[in-house]
């Protein structure tokens, strides 16, 4: 019995500590989880710390671009309120208004630049009147002018088309930026096209109607810069190159009145030296002519003292003497012709081959006693060869005989410009034939010697 509860005893602490140790291991195996399952909390507590975090800042964020934007869209809808979405009526007062602000503005700075450009052109216009007072376009220049330029500033406030739009989604500020600078376009253009003005002359006509064509093209692409539907008024164009090219024409008359003034007086100088020169020669005529006729009166004399025979010896130089004696009244009869009538002269025809070519004449007039002083003269340093002659033709009126080959042959001058340069690109039978035409008979030299050029090229083939 005491062995069996022994055994008992035995069994009983076998299994106490045996559940002893089942419950520790359960114990530690727990805390061992617990651990675990503590670090794993942390772990996800961590991260979603640092998820919250970033979906905060996120939120954060969203939340300042939702209020900007919100700020934002406040403040363009009541832009808008303002400046688009009102009633049609209320938009267009207000397109008026702000067309009257810009119109008023450039306004002062066009009558600013208009005074300045009426100012400096009146008073060249005024020099040139003053300097030119017998030119007969002067007045319909400054009438054609004036017209011109009241058009040009009556168009330039609407000097561009295609920029006052009408439409519901018009923004006031963008039209008066757009306006603003189209008109500024159309008053850059008056500037320009008054400065082309200014600087042209009678002989670069063509390049500042260039330079005025150059300046509207760019203008243009600059405006369709700032709107694409936008283009320069066409009369305004117009008017532009009408007003630059008033002033070409005037220019070219003024320096054609010009030439003219300077072939008077040069024609007077020339009337004058030959007047001088007749006069001269008159008086060397009259006093030749009393030489001559004290000496036949002389010899006159002694032969009235001599016998038949002896006066027979006389008589041969009695009429030499009185034949010089002839001579010299009629050169004192031609000199004080002269002398009275300026107009006489000579017409002379000349070529020089070596120096401008076949077919290259010169056609002149001279009121020289000896026509041939003056063609000497042409045959200066001034040339490399001397001129040939082919025609001398007096006339009573020479200068208006040369006016006449002059405009007959107008169209075949060599230089179109230098009207006073008188060659023709024109043969001899073309001169014969209008000659002819006119009744004058002259004796025509239609070849040209051309000595000295025909030398010089024998020389140089000898070199």
């Amino acid at each position: 019995m005491v062995a069996i509860d022994m055994n008992i005893l035995i069994a009983g602490v076998v299994l106490c500590f045996i559940g002893i140790s089942a419950l520790f291991f359960t114990l530690k195996k727990r805390k061992s989880i617990l651990l675990t399952a503590t670090k794993e909390a942390e772990t996800l507590l961590s991260q979603s710390q640092a998820k919250a975090s970033n979906i905060v800042n996120s939120a954060e964020k969203t939340k300042k671009n939702l209020l900007d934007e919100a700020e934002n869209r406040k403040r363009f809808l009541l832009e808008e309120a303002e400046q688009g979405v009102i009633p049609f009526h209320e938009r267009v007062e207000r397109l008026k208004l702000a067309d009257k602000e810009i119109t008023s503005r450039l306004k002062q700075s066009r009558s600013i630049i208009d005074d300045i450009t009426d100012k400096s052109c009146s008073h060249a216009a005024d020099i040139e009147l003053l300097t030119e007072e017998d030119l007969l376009s002067s007045q319909s220049y400054q009438d054609d002018r004036k017209d011109v330029k009241a058009r040009l500033k009556k168009l330039a406030v609407n000097a561009i088309d295609g920029v006052r739009g009408s439409g519901s989604n018009v923004n006031i500020g963008k039209f008066v930026s757009i306006s603003a600078k189209a008109d500024m376009a159309g008053a850059l253009l008056l500037t320009t096209v008054e400065m082309l003005c200014t600087k042209t002359n009678a002989n670069n006509g063509h390049q500042a109607l260039e330079k005025l064509s150059e300046s509207i093209i760019a203008t243009e692409a600059l405006i369709k810069c700032i709107d694409s539907r936008a283009t320069i008024n066409q009369e305004f164009k117009a008017l532009l190159i009408k007003r630059l090219e008033i002033e070409i024409h005037f220019k070219k008359a003024k320096q054609l009145a010009k030439e003219e003034q300077r072939e008077l007086r040069e024609q007077e100088k020339e009337e004058r030296n030959a007047r001088q020169e007749a006069e001269r020669i008159q008086k060397e005529a009259e006093k030749e002519e009393r030489i001559k006729s004290d000496a036949i009166a002389e010899l006159e004399k002694k032969m009235a003292e001599k016998s038949d025979a002896e006066k027979a010896i006389y008589q041969e130089e009695l009429n030499r003497l009185k034949l010089e004696l002839e001579e010299a009244h009629q050169k004192f009869e031609r000199a004080k012709s002269r002398a009275q009538e300026t107009k006489q002269g000579h017409v002379y025809v000349i070529s020089n081959i070596g120096s401008f070519g076949e077919d290259i004449l010169k056609i002149g007039m001279t009121r020289r006693m000896d026509p041939m002083d003056r063609v000497k003269e042409l045959s200066d340093a001034s040339v490399p060869f001397t001129f040939d002659v082919h025609a001398l033709i007096e006339s009573d009126d020479a200068p208006n005989l040369e006016s006449t080959l002059h405009k007959v042959f107008d169209d075949k001058r060599v230089n179109k410009v230098n009207r006073r340069k008188e060659y023709f690109n024109v043969n001899l039978s073309e001169i014969e034939q209008e000659l002819q035409r006119l009744d004058i008979n002259a004796l025509i030299n239609k070849v040209a010697s051309a000595d000295e050029y025909y030398q010089s090229i024998r020389l140089e083939k000898c070199l």
